[in-house]
């Protein structure tokens, strides 16, 4: 936020007349140039000849793909630094604290999602210049202010574009507030990505789709040299809800994925997320919304063989996704949760591969219900799972998770001989049935609750069985 004695106005027109200057002073430069030029015999006649046609390409990039792509690659020559439109562009009160000076051009900082970039004056000021041959003086200055002033209220927006491997979607499904899973294809097209999901063999990706969701960030305008007063800049998410989150940990937010794994009941990978900002922000500097993105995940996963995505899944999704944020109380405990799930779809085989499986899902299924002993776990998921007007219903579930648990302890504790292929296979099934329908009915709150209360509420309640009173122990 600029302070209130800086005149914003008066800048502006300032630096609109300057960027002016510097444009009709200065040589284009862009390929191919103009076919007339040739029968003009001074250099002077050909400049101004070729300052015509850069305005007569500037005015066709409006409307006409092979002019925009011409003008966005061509730039202007500046022999001399443009000294005026320089110390005005340093008496901007957001400038001013970022400038800095590596002994051979005077720079200002930026940075931008995370990434510090350097952008020296006299470049800041030539990009600018071009930018008001196209639109205008004023219009590139106000570009300017606009960009250096967003990060008051992080309200630039973008879109996140996470790449989902494994995941077949035919069709366009949308989300909340502007978010939607589509195919490769057309998030390639709309975005400008890639010919192909990852530069890895096709085989070892064999399908892949997008989760594509709109954030608003702030740019900040820092040293490059000195962290200290960074301003603090958070991006802010419109799906699955409204929230903010810390900038230094927003590549290892691949929650939704997970969440996307267990709504499918699938192993899903995510390998590549990418950041398209907008184009107006690349006409200040390229450098500034070059998009990127962000390689995450082990090459040791299983490679997923292809899922169609179904409407139940995508609602299924939802659910989860929106309901997210109602444990604020706990949200590394139940991120934990979710990763192990998940994991539990796409760890890799092997000699140990089902225990690794069923230890993740255990491990989930203690975090979700905090139980220190399978008792207390049952009994706490017969509680949330089984329908209380349905006699055996809950001791259906507590037998269940009781099983479940005393199979787990066997291949933790290796007291007794190791359970069978049949009996891991089935209590894999089991366990992880048992672990997606408890975090969907968790996950399934209107308003925030404390995790605390919610498993006090559990406790609370007589269980019904064939015939008794409350459960049993579990049974193995």
């Amino acid at each position: 936020m600029t302070p209130p004695y800086f005149n914003k106005t008066a800048w502006i027109e300032r630096l609109a007349a300057a960027l002016e200057h510097v444009a009709a002073e200065a040589r284009p430069s862009y390929y191919p140039p103009p076919t007339e030029l040739g029968r003009y015999r001074s250099s002077d006649e050909r400049q101004s000849a070729l300052n015509r046609a850069y305005r007569d390409l500037a005015a066709r990039a409006q409307y006409d793909p092979t002019a925009s792509i011409q003008f966005k690659e061509s730039y202007l020559q500046v022999n001399a630094d443009p000294v005026e439109a320089m110390a005005i562009l340093r008496e901007h009160p957001l400038i001013a604290p970022a400038l800095v000076d590596s002994g051979r051009e005077e720079a200002v900082g930026f940075r931008i999602l995370g990434i510090t970039l350097r952008a020296t004056l006299k470049g800041l000021v030539v990009r600018l210049a071009k930018l008001s041959i196209k639109d205008g003086g004023t219009e590139a200055a106000l570009c300017l202010h606009r960009y250096l002033t967003a990060g008051a209220n992080g309200t630039v927006p973008a879109h996140e574009i996470t790449v989902v491997h494994g995941l077949v979607v035919k069709t366009r499904f949308n989300l909340d507030a502007g978010a939607y899973l589509a195919p490769y294809a057309e998030a390639r097209a709309e975005f400008g990505l890639p010919d192909e999901p990852e530069t890895m063999s096709k085989t070892s990706y064999p399908d892949a789709a997008v989760l594509v969701r709109s954030l608003e960030y702030g740019p900040g305008v820092v040293p490059i040299e000195d962290d200290y007063g960074r301003p603090v800049v958070q991006i802010s998410y419109r799906f699955p809800a409204e929230h903010r989150i810390d900038l230094e940990r927003w590549f290892e937010d691949r929650l939704l994925v997970d969440l996307l794994s267990i709504a499918t009941r699938f192993p899903l990978l995510s390998r590549t997320r990418h950041v398209r900002l907008p184009g107006w922000i690349e006409d200040i500097d390229p450098n500034f919304a070059h998009g990127f993105q962000q390689s995450a995940g082990n090459a040791s996963d299983v490679w997923p063989a292809g899922h169609d995505l179904s409407t139940d899944d995508v609602a299924s999704f939802l659910e989860m996704a929106r309901g997210w944020r109602t444990y604020a109380d706990r949200p590394d405990a139940m991120n934990l949760a979710t990763r192990r799930l998940a994991g539990s779809f796409s760890r890799p085989g092997g000699r140990f591969g089902l225990e690794d499986r069923i230890l993740d899902v255990a491990i989930a299924l203690e975090l979700l219900y905090g139980g220190t002993t399978g008792h207390k776990l049952a009994r706490r998921a017969a509680a949330l799972l089984g329908d209380r007007e349905t006699t055996g219903e809950q001791q259906r579930i507590y037998d269940q998770a009781g099983i479940f648990y005393n199979v787990r302890n066997r291949i933790m504790h290796g007291k007794t001989s190791p359970p069978s292929r049949d009996v891991l296979d089935q209590e894999l099934e089991t366990g992880r049935n048992l672990a997606c329908l408890t975090l969907a009915t968790l996950l399934n709150r209107d308003a925030p609750v404390k995790w605390a209360d919610v498993m006090r509420n559990l406790d609370s309640i007589k269980l019904r069985t064939a015939g008794h009173g409350t459960a049993g122990k579990p049974r193995s």
